[in-house]
């Protein structure tokens, strides 16, 4: 079966994160993302399904949807 490959913005959405929760762990290494490609002159990741499989086992081992900061945070 084919699986069409995703966008960023396409990812996000279907593991149900913010696009910025899942550039954020992008840049602190938490996920490899895929390489980047330029299609229609623009840089985009192009994510498989396994890409999407192991983006959806990370956020079940971090997600903290709900349940606020951590405790002893304080604002300045």
């Amino acid at each position: 079966m084919y699986v069409k490959p995703r966008n960023t913005q396409q990812a996000a959405k279907v593991a149900g994160i913010a696009v910025m929760t899942l550039h954020r762990w992008i840049v602190a290494k938490k996920l490899e993302a895929p390489k980047l490609r330029i299609r229609n002159g623009r840089a985009v990741r192009l994510w498989s399904k396994a890409d999407l499989d192991r983006l959806r086992k990370l956020k079940q081992a971090i997600y903290r949807k709900g349940r606020g900061r951590k405790k002893g945070y304080k604002r300045k």
